[in-house]
């Protein structure tokens, strides 16, 4: 236990080293658009929706906007009991448990719901992208509470916890707005700030949360 503690301190002190001067400072653009005075509302109405812990597929697709394919070039489709993207993947720097690849693929929808918004020019406030984010984070854990082992359990849950954690820092850097195509670099930072992150959970609380105190919510006419 000594040794594990020491171990999770020495890789802490090196995530911060390498990370404080890069990620003190969010995206460029991301400070401007993440606190939206007014937002769609038929897209803020479909997050609330397909972000609902025990929404039916039946429900979810309902909410979807009747022109989102039209926008974003695709039909939602159910996989798994979860609304998807049915392309999406998991866009993660380790290699994940096949089992999260359905909640990806939500996860992926959620996002182009976020776009969506973004390009009828009203975008969703920061509270949007963490409900997606935290809906990944819900299904990942579910899934492995499916497993028969305790130690395949155990680490299924660890993988979600990485996983979580990037997309949580990720998403905090970008200032929790519409995903935009970033430089590789970018997201090699991004893996170093989950790092750090997942090792001081209260730490990401405060940043989270002095993000999300400005996420509007008032909608568009």
């Amino acid at each position: 236990m000594a040794e594990t503690t020491w171990m999770n301190r020495a890789a802490a002190a090196a995530a911060i080293l390498t990370v404080t001067t890069a990620v003190l400072t969010p995206v460029a653009g991301a400070a401007s658009t993440a606190t939206p005075t007014h937002e769609n509302r038929i897209a803020a109405a479909a997050i609330d929706t397909v972000t609902a812990p025990d929404v039916t597929p039946s429900t979810a697709a309902a909410a979807i906007p009747a022109d989102f394919a039209a926008v974003l070039g695709y039909q939602p489709v159910v996989i798994d009991g979860m609304l998807t993207d049915p392309d999406g993947d998991c866009s993660s720097p380790v290699t994940l448990p096949v089992e999260f690849d359905t909640a990806c693929k939500a996860h992926d929808l959620g996002y182009d719901l976020l776009r969506y918004a973004e390009k009828s020019g009203a975008e969703l406030g920061t509270w949007a992208r963490i409900a997606v984010d935290e809906q990944l984070g819900r299904r990942m854990h579910d899934v492995c509470g499916e497993r028969e082992s305790t130690t395949g359990r155990f680490g299924c849950y660890a993988m979600a916890d990485i996983a979580a954690g990037f997309v949580d820092a990720n998403s905090w850097r970008q200032g929790y707005v519409s995903p935009r195509p970033e430089p590789l670099g970018s997201y090699l930072i991004a893996v170093l700030v989950a790092m750090l992150l997942m090792l001081s959970p209260r730490a990401f609380r405060v940043l989270r949360q002095s993000t999300q105190q400005f996420g509007y919510r008032s909608v568009s006419a």
